[in-house]
């Protein structure tokens, strides 16, 4: 194993593990790159990826260290490992914090076994479904997701931002890839609380607060330290987007709670930590708890109104109500893209809408396909306010039912999908996706034709196209 050191400031760049791994889809990996950056003398920011971070936080106290996230791969955490010991001098480690349960942030947690791993109680379910689907879950990526990622990185200015993140995503997916299938071993966490969690550490205190349903997995915590005014938000927040919930239904009053004990004061945080795409400042998460206070109050106020959702997404529109984020730094484009999608779910949440695609979901574990599809039928006409019709939440039940085995079901899922996405060339290629797991090779080549069609950047539907019609 190889490294090479490169002095950047605060930081040093590390380029590690040169592989000989081959493939008919992608050839050598050359390398994976390392850094690391020393935010005080007590914590130490660890990550994999010039650009797409897979990153993990050590915290040095006198009762141990706490490492914050576990990584995505069991080899590249040993890494990190070395570096947390070799840069603090110790090896004590005490706790590993899951901030929730993805694959990225859980399956370095056997490289600790001497320290007890805390997570939120909905964690292990989560977890272990996942490590019994894992096989599913390697040959659906190597299939679709990196002969995508490969042409993306080719097609783009070597050396370039662009260039960089799918050069991340295609080199530490080898890893992944290698570790899932022969260097796994599910390490569930042993420690869970279900809302509020302390951790005294003598000179150190660790709050945990469960987040709730909504925004990312179920499952996800923030975590605070306010000796160090650091705040780290697993894959909650990021610095592109002011995002406050996917679902129509999430506990909104529940979220601003958790803010405003931690921001009892403004400035109680200097740094806030995503695990994937660096850092936010304080500055940028006060704006958020401020901004999602107003929309929750103000849409509250109008509840029973009368008011439909076009109303509301003119009347508290972003320029005329909530101009004031454009302080978040991010552009006016996405912000008012974002900020529609925040008025839409906290109304919905506000009004009890529920999830189409959740309410199917039930029904099909319940009865079977046939009573959810005389469900859609008694639903898709039904005002929004009623049922909320999501691609994604839809896309995910299928890929879900597919890794289950149950295509058939899947099917009918992706075909709900484009009768209400029409446009959407994603919703086509899951379908065509769908048919081609069930042999359906004539479905599954005009779904993947019209995908291309709405979509012609789409090169995993275009590669599909032309392996189908050569097979003719």
């Amino acid at each position: 194993m190889h490294y090479s050191f490169r002095q950047l400031s605060n930081y040093v760049a590390i380029f590690v593990l040169f592989f000989g791994l081959h493939t008919g889809l992608i050839g050598q990996v050359d390398k994976i790159h390392i850094e690391y950056e020393r935010i005080s003398d007590r914590v130490l920011v660890v990550w994999g990826g010039k650009i797409y971070k897979d990153q993990v936080v050590a915290i040095t106290t006198e009762k141990g260290i706490v490492l914050i996230d576990a990584g995505k791969a069991p080899t590249l955490t040993r890494e990190y490992r070395k570096i947390i010991e070799r840069e603090s001098g110790r090896n004590d480690f005490t706790y590993v914090i899951n901030t929730h349960y993805h694959f990225d942030h859980t399956s370095g947690n056997q490289v600790f076994p001497e320290a007890a791993i805390i997570a939120h109680q909905k964690t292990p379910a989560l977890m272990k479904n996942w490590t019994d689907n894992r096989q599913a879950f390697v040959d659906g990526r190597r299939a679709n997701q990196l002969p995508q990622w490969i042409s993306q990185r080719d097609a783009a200015e070597p050396g370039s931002e662009e260039w960089e993140r799918f050069n991340d995503f295609v080199t530490t997916q080898i890893v992944m890839f290698d570790d899932y299938e022969n260097n796994y071993i599910l390490t569930l966490p042993e420690i869970t609380f279900n809302d509020r969690m302390t951790l005294d550490l003598g000179d150190i205190t660790l709050k945990l607060y469960y987040w709730g349903e909504g925004l990312h997995t179920g499952d996800d915590i923030l975590i605070y330290c306010p000796e160090e005014k650091l705040l780290f938000s697993g894959d909650l927040f990021f610095k592109g987007a002011l995002a406050i919930s996917y679902v129509p239904s999430f506990d909104e009053e529940r979220q601003i709670k958790i803010l405003d004990d931690i921001f009892e004061n403004e400035n109680n945080v200097k740094w806030v930590y995503d695990c994937h795409n660096g850092r936010m400042t304080g500055e940028f998460i006060y704006l958020f708890h401020r901004y999602m206070k107003d929309i929750w109050n103000k849409l509250s106020e109008v509840k029973n109104k009368g008011m439909d959702l076009n109303s509301i997404l003119n009347d508290y529109s972003y320029g005329k109500e909530f101009s004031y984020i454009v302080n978040s730094g991010i552009d006016k484009e996405s912000l008012n893209r974002g900020h529609a999608d925040n008025l839409k779910f906290t109304w919905y949440s506000i009004n009890n809408t529920k999830s189409a695609a959740g309410e199917l979901e039930k029904i099909i574990n319940e009865k079977g396909i046939k009573f959810a599809l005389l469900k859609f039928d008694e639903i898709k006409s039904l005002p929004e306010i009623n049922y909320f019709f999501a691609e994604n939440e839809f896309n995910q039940l299928g890929y879900a039912l597919l890794s289950a085995g149950k295509i058939k079901e899947a099917i009918e899922i992706f075909k709900i999908n484009v009768e209400k996405f029409p446009g959407s060339g994603n919703a086509y290629d899951s379908l065509g996706e769908a048919y081609l797991n069930n042999g359906q090779k004539e479905l599954a080549l005009k779904n993947y034709e019209k995908a291309l069609e709405l979509n012609p950047n789409n090169s995993n539907a275009s590669q599909v196209i032309k392996n189908l019609r050569e097979r003719k």
